[in-house]
């Protein structure tokens, strides 16, 4: 199973999310993306709600577009609750993250652009990688199991 990756973002930074998603492409990753991720006419929150609890990683775009947002927020408080692993990448410069995670450590766009992209796509996909390694471990370790048992009948 692929990691599992959900972008929150104001809708208004959709070029920064493209640029996000297409830097993580042809990786081992499931990138949500609720622009894309939804089908017209389906309810949004239900959607979102479940890809935040099922995601390995939320990756929040912050800018003042995203404070504004109805949407961002929640986002951001269901992915806390749920245990996730945030990592902010912050926008915009002097744009505090809000209360609740202001205490991570976040990516600081505006002051190293190439520098902040380039780490997160390299974490990213070594998370990818080690979530891939550890799957293959156990089934390795299952077909061995299953061989085991079937050698004994």
């Amino acid at each position: 199973m692929a990691l599992k990756v959900f972008i929150s973002y104001s809708t208004k930074d959709i070029e920064i999310v493209n640029f996000v998603k297409s830097m993580l492409a042809g990786a081992p990753l499931e990138v949500f993306v609720a622009e894309y991720n939804v089908a017209p006419g389906t309810p949004l929150s239900p959607a979102i709600v479940t890809a935040i609890k099922q995601c390995n990683l939320f990756i929040l775009l912050w800018s003042q577009n995203s404070r504004a947002s109805e949407w961002v927020p929640q986002e951001i408080g269901i992915a806390k609750s749920e245990g996730k692993q945030i990592i902010p990448a912050v926008l915009q410069p002097n744009l505090p993250l809000p209360g609740f995670i202001s205490d991570l450590k976040y990516l600081d766009v505006p002051k190293n652009p190439q520098g902040a992209f380039t780490w997160l796509r390299d974490n990213v996909l070594a998370k990818a990688t080690e979530k891939q390694k550890q799957e293959g471990a156990a089934w390795l370790a299952i077909g061995g199991a299953l061989l085991w048992l079937f050698s004994r009948s």
